[in-house]
């Protein structure tokens, strides 16, 4: 690889070397090489312009390509997702109602139970502790005191 690279470049330092000699000895052939190296740069000027324009145009194509592809199929599968996606918010929302009905119903229960079954028996505990104790304090009238 370096061979070809050290041969390019002594071809480029010769023709320059050629170039510049030439230039001294022929001034008229120094204005050609001028108008020459004008019509070069111009020429590749267009070239280069043209190449862009193709490559404008290429991307104006690419980007309307990919503009339809989105508005032909991304589109629509969004909107379907977009319906799924409602339609189980709906379901959540009727499951999640649907628990704070049952939440609500056990609390009211529990309370119920609490009222209406814990309180009697609570009643019934407290009347036989004082029962006892009456019974306690009758049986110890006639009894000497206790240290």
């Amino acid at each position: 690889m370096q061979k070809w690279i050290s041969i390019g470049v002594a071809v480029s330092a010769l023709i320059l070397v050629a170039f510049i000699v030439c230039s001294y000895i022929f001034p008229e052939w120094r204005a050609a090489t001028r108008d020459i190296a004008i019509i070069l740069v111009a020429v590749t000027g267009i070239i280069a312009t043209l190449i862009l324009i193709a490559i404008l145009f290429a991307i104006l194509y690419a980007v309307n390509k990919i503009r339809s592809l989105a508005t032909d199929t991304v589109q629509p599968q969004i909107k379907t997702l977009s319906d799924k996606v409602d339609v189980i918010l709906e379901n959540v929302t009727a499951v999640s109602q649907q628990a704070r009905t049952s939440v609500t119903a056990v609390t009211t229960t529990t309370n119920y139970a609490a009222e209406q079954a814990v309180t009697p028996v609570i009643k019934l505990a407290g009347l036989v502790a004082g029962v006892r104790a009456g019974a306690s304090f009758i049986a110890r009238r006639g009894a000497p005191p206790r240290d």
